[in-house]
């Protein structure tokens, strides 16, 4: 994949890229679909997940700080339905939501599972609390916001395709293989939050 799609965002370049398509027959253009892709359940792809808040910081460092959106990946429903837009996030996490998560999406052809809004790096503390987000460490993804709003206790798996797609994005994002460690929301009503920290 392109790096400008999977990789680390490069400061004070801009890259523009357009791609033309001729008429090639669906299953002729989806053949080669991602062949090569595999998932990365090394500990680079998936590395430790740290547990508290001495830990994160040990890990992400300081909240605000000039790493925590120095990694971004394209999601195709970011700032509105269809409207692609970059997530920013640390990069520790850019193996794990750029090549795993965003891989895994693409490769089951399954970008409308996704829905807006999608979010990560937000220099904020938590809603009603003095202490830091963890968005505010670049170490949290929100996806499909708008169906599952804060204080949900529910997942709402209707993409933006209007489908059902159940469980697939929290399965992805949580557990083991083949989620990839993030903890999920769900448990304090905040199912489109999806953090890489325990106990914090």
């Amino acid at each position: 994949m392109s790096a400008s799609l999977w990789g680390r965002k490069a400061r004070g370049v801009a890259v523009a890229s357009i791609v033309v398509i001729g008429a090639v027959p669906p299953t002729a253009a989806l053949a080669g679909h991602m062949t090569d892709w595999r998932h990365d359940h090394s500990t680079r792809g998936v590395p430790s997940r740290p547990h508290g808040y001495s830990a994160l910081r040990s890990k992400f460092g300081s909240p605000c700080g000039s790493r925590a959106n120095d990694a971004r990946t394209l999601f195709p429903h970011a700032s509105g339905r269809n409207k692609r837009g970059y997530v920013y996030y640390h990069p520790y996490l850019a193996r794990n939501v750029g090549h795993n998560i965003r891989g895994h999406v693409s490769k089951r052809h399954k970008d409308q599972a996704f829905d807006y809004g999608q979010y990560g790096y937000n220099c904020r503390r938590m809603r009603g609390s003095s202490s830091w987000s963890t968005h505010a460490f670049g170490a949290a993804i929100d996806t499909n916001t708008a169906r599952n709003p804060q204080g949900q206790s529910y997942w709402n798996g209707r993409g933006a395709d209007g489908q059902d797609h159940g469980m697939y994005i929290p399965d992805v994002f949580r557990g083991d293989y083949p989620g990839h460690g993030f903890r999920w929301g769900k448990s304090w009503r905040d199912p489109h939050h999806f953090q890489y920290v325990t106990g914090y």
